[in-house]
């Protein structure tokens, strides 16, 4: 098999076609299957939509069991948080709560009424069955669902202090929630297993009081429907910095805690290489390769093992360790490892990683792409790793320089707030901690690799940035 014949697959698992014939199973995903947990948490690219067309698959092959993939689409979340009633006054959690009630008993009612034509007729299927039609198979999405309450909430009050204490009737009352979930319940107590499977909710997230608001009320939502019928599973996926900031915005996060982390170690995502590389071969009428990896990828690079080297160029995820051996592969000539090949494809890798840093972070850290354009220029060949004393007179630098007018940045910039800053970079992974000595001796961590409180007496820019932004190598091969 020639190296740059190999399809990794897509980057969107949504497109991959042949992404259930390679995929990696783990624990996690056995747990989700018998329902333990329902919330997922993982950064991006980490494998949440994989996971999540796993469990669509494999629950869709079960009897009586539909299953509902919710998404909503960039656009759709952008018109909500850019809506003026939302955002003056009627966008409360509470709001949203009621929302997705509607939202998701609409979606698995129109299910029902669309696939159960010839079942026996009962009230409750005869109501699905008229909700289908009504809807036309389909229900409105959520921005439709807000749009119809909150017009029906401005017939009656201009803001929802106006209630009082019946706010929760009310909402229940222009929401329909009363009716819809007599109908869901009793469906779903007749044997009929809904499925609710809802993921992209950080797409347009901006971290604002509506934003949050948004998902909070989905997460109370999906508490509550848990409470009323075992045989409904709303499952929730959502990236880990979105999650983190959410759990401190409410006063319920001990209901919100037993998640489901996504987790990859070397081992693990070289596994999932091997996967698809024997998927290749199987494709191309080759035996079964017990050591894949290496019949790909040389032993070594310079003076590192090669497993280890792709794996440090990586936030532990997995589309980034595929990118880096697209990037390789295409540059290969023959079916024979290419040290060299491997070593070239860093530099257009590490420009498309720390492009797509840029993309990741733009809704929470706009122009981020404008500050590392300015270091790519005025620390070009500078080292990688650097002191505390360095690092003041950069972001200074960056401060004074830098064409940047975002509020998150006018602020740091403003206070001339150094570790403010640096708590970003660290943040978003560009940077991590270098920690002297102690046990061990002295390392390197990243916030991606758990919880820890960065002292940024010295840093080290992560090394899947290095060739972007021009620094200086010191490890010779």
């Amino acid at each position: 098999m020639k190296i740059s014949s190999i399809n990794w697959g897509d980057d969107s698992a949504e497109k991959d076609p042949n992404l259930l014939n390679y995929f990696i199973s783990q624990d996690a995903v056995d747990r989700l299957l018998m329902r333990q947990k329902n919330l997922v948490i993982g950064r991006k690219g980490a494998g949440k939509s994989a996971v999540r067309k796993k469990l669509s698959d494999t629950f869709s092959s079960r009897q009586n069991h539909y299953v509902l993939n919710i998404s909503p689409k960039f656009q759709s979340i952008k018109t909500i948080l850019n809506d003026k009633e939302l955002t003056s006054g009627l966008g409360d959690e509470i709001l949203f709560t009621h929302t997705w009630l509607r939202q998701i008993f609409l979606d698995c009612l129109c299910a029902v009424g669309h696939c159960e034509r010839n079942r026996l007729s009962t009230e409750s299927f005869e109501f699905a069955r008229n909700v289908a039609t009504q809807q036309n198979r389909t229900s409105k999405d959520i921005v439709e669902n807000i749009a119809d309450v909150i017009a029906r909430i401005k017939g009656k009050v201009s803001n929802l202090g106006e209630f009082g204490i019946n706010i929760e009737k009310e909402l229940r009352n222009v929401a329909d929630v009363d009716s819809l979930e007599h109908h869901f319940v009793e469906i779903a107590n007749s044997g009929v297993q809904f499925i609710i499977l809802i993921d992209d909710l950080d797409l347009g997230w901006n971290n604002s009081e509506t934003a949050n608001n948004l998902i909070l009320g989905l997460l109370s939502a999906t508490n509550y429907i848990s409470s009323k019928t075992q045989n409904a599973f709303v499952c929730i996926f959502l990236r880990e910095d979105v999650y983190s900031l959410l759990i401190t915005k409410t006063q319920h996060s001990d209901k919100y805690r037993n998640v489901e982390r996504i987790r990859w170690d070397k081992d693990s995502l070289i596994k999932l290489l091997s996967a698809r590389i024997n998927f290749n071969r199987e494709q191309n009428r080759e035996e079964y390769a017990d050591d894949a990896f290496s019949a790909v990828f040389p032993l070594t690079i310079g003076t590192n093992n090669t497993d280890n080297w792709n794996f440090e160029r990586t936030l532990s995820r997995p589309r980034e360790l595929i990118q880096l051996s697209r990037h390789y592969s295409e540059r290969c000539d023959s079916n024979i490892p290419d040290a060299e090949a491997l070593k070239v494809s860093e530099i257009g890798y590490s420009e498309w990683k720390l492009d797509d840093l840029c993309t990741e972070y733009s809704n929470q850290y706009p122009g981020l792409v404008n500050i590392f354009s300015y270091w790519k220029t005025k620390f070009y060949r500078y080292k990688y790793h650097l002191k505390l004393v360095e690092l003041e007179q950069m972001v200074i630098d960056i401060f004074i320089e830098t064409e940047l007018n975002e509020p998150w940045f006018n602020d740091l910039s403003r206070d001339t707030d150094i570790r403010g800053f640096l708590k970003v970079l660290y943040e978003i992974g560009f940077i991590g901690d270098f920690v002297l000595g102690g046990d061990g001796g002295s390392k390197t961590v990243y916030s991606y690799q758990g919880n820890h409180q960065p002292r940024f007496e010295e840093i080290d820019i992560h090394p899947c940035f290095r060739k972007a932004v021009g620094t200086v190598d010191r490890i010779r091969s």
